[in-house]
């Protein structure tokens, strides 16, 4: 059992892990950047932490600023609350440079050099007031009298940064850096380069870019064995089970720390067999369902489903994603703005990413299997919800007609078939619902008013589900469900 009382693993986001694994030559870089800062050397260009969530960049700001001070460096942390517009930036970090003792373990005040900056924040204008020449200036102000004894300056979710706040900022944060120690570390979703671009910033050009995937397999090792200690051992094929089953995912290996530690500490054991895994896989399946609703309803939220869907379809069970498939799917996301915006908004999913050139994979492991089949329920849920269903069969067809499914059609046409269904008043509310739910988009690659079916693939898997329920016979209302019909929440484990 182990003698510690407090479980060392932090399954949430942003904990820093008892064994921050597969870092190491990341954290050498980030660790000799703070000595220089420290010695009051001048490197102007940013470090970007780029990668899915729960891959560990947080984390790593946070051992950042850890050691940042240990050598005794004011530290400065700044999240999207921080960086909402030019002005909630400038008084962010007003209010951290002139009462620096609040939270950032400045030793000493730091002043502006013109003796002007205590004013700051009660000479504050409304934003609109600002002209940018005045925005650079004052915020070159704020960071050289923030740096007169060298700043690690952390950006936490920097993808969510305005590109107007950003074009300011971080071109005024280069600048500064080219006279003042100051250490700059940027974090964000795999669509930040491309939000950087956005911007306009020439700092986007010049930033040093850290990729921050999954863990190989001797590391996933370390991370899950090592917190142990001495007081568990585990099985061979015991262990080879869980790292095989985390993929390598960070977010993944601390759930199944925490749960194979709280096995151990319940039953008073030292050692990790089949059995303490078995019963520790119950607490991670758990923890994987919550995650994926989670992300599932976000990707719901920001009218993402429908095109993530069609990539895990295309993909398939066992596949790999590519940029063909990425590709594919932003072509006709298009449709409401230009490629690049089209290619920002799914990367900011993470749900595929490129970790390094040509090398694309998932960003959260055995997710896609959880979209294929519950996106088909949830799709075919709201058809019948706009008692569209039979509309939608006739789309499909319609689209079918052609030799393997055609890129687009008039909409004029598909008007014509669904009036066909006898129910003339239901097809502009039918349409729209389509629309809506991201089903049929105005085609790209066309002239106005044709529209592409934008997910062939999960279309064919919803008439497909509606088939199979509709051939189903129906139960004997006093018939009762036996055991064997019940389903229980452990009835569909994530897919591993």
């Amino acid at each position: 059992m182990p003698t510690t009382k407090r479980n060392p693993f932090q399954p949430g986001y942003g904990e820093i892990p008892p064994v921050l694994a597969g870092r190491d030559q990341l954290k050498l870089e980030l660790r000799d950047r703070i000595d220089a800062t420290v010695e009051r050397e001048r490197h102007p260009t940013a470090i970007a932490l780029v990668g899915p969530r729960g891959c560990g960049k947080t984390a790593l700001l946070g051992w950042t600023a850890g050691k940042a001070k240990e050598r005794k460096l004011p530290v400065i942390r700044l999240n999207k609350e921080d960086f909402a517009a030019v002005g909630d930036l400038e008084l962010t970090l007003s209010d951290q440079v002139v009462s620096p003792n609040k939270s950032h373990d400045f030793s000493v005040e730091v002043k502006d050099p013109t003796g002007q900056l205590g004013s700051v924040r009660a000479g504050y204008k409304r934003e609109t007031e600002y002209n940018p020449v005045e925005r650079k200036q004052k915020l070159n102000k704020l960071m050289a009298a923030a740096s007169t004894r060298g700043l690690v300056l952390l950006i936490d979710e920097a993808h969510d940064m305005p590109a107007e706040v950003g074009r300011v900022f971080y071109d005024s944060a280069q600048a500064a850096a080219q006279d003042h120690p100051i250490m700059l570390v940027i974090a964000g979703t795999p669509d930040l380069e491309s939000v950087l671009g956005r911007s306009g910033a020439t700092f986007a050009e010049r930033m040093n870019t850290k990729r921050i995937g999954r863990l190989s397999w001797e590391d996933t090792s370390r991370a899950l064995v090592e917190p142990f200690g001495g007081t568990a051992t585990f099985d061979d094929l015991a262990r080879g089970v869980v790292v095989r089953e985390t993929q390598g995912y960070p977010h993944f290996i601390q759930h199944w720390g925490s749960a194979l530690w709280n096995v151990l500490a319940r039953k008073g054991a030292t050692h990790v067999g089949h059995e303490e895994v078995k019963e520790a896989r119950k607490a991670f399946d758990q923890a994987c369902r919550e995650l994926y609703h989670r992300r599932l309803h976000e990707l719901d939220g920001e009218g993402m489903l429908v095109p993530v869907a069609e990539i895990a379809f295309r993909i398939g069970e066992g596949g790999t994603p590519s940029r063909r498939d990425f590709m594919a799917i932003t072509r006709k996301m298009a449709y409401a703005r230009d490629q690049r915006e089209a290619e920002e908004k799914l990367l900011h999913t993470g749900f595929i990413w490129q970790e390094d050139i040509g090398n694309w994979q998932f960003g959260i492991p055995s997710l896609a299997a959880h979209v294929r089949r519950e996106a088909v329920s949830m799709v075919l849920e709201r058809l019948r919800e706009e008692n569209a269903l039979l509309s939608f069969r006739r789309v499909r067809s319609h689209f079918k007609r052609a030799p393997l499914l055609p890129i687009s059609c008039l909409e004029g046409n598909l008007r014509t078939v669904l009036k066909e269904t006898g129910r003339e008043t239901m097809v502009e509310k039918h349409l729209a619902a389509f629309s809506r739910m991201g089903l049929l988009v105005p085609d790209p690659d066309m002239s106005k008013g044709h529209v592409a079916l934008m997910a062939p693939l999960l279309t064919e898997a919803v008439i497909e589900e509606a088939d199979r329920a509709e051939a189903k016979p129906e139960m004997e209302p006093t018939q009762e469900p036996t055991l064997q019909t019940r389903h229980g929440p452990d009835d569909h484990a994530p897919g591993m």
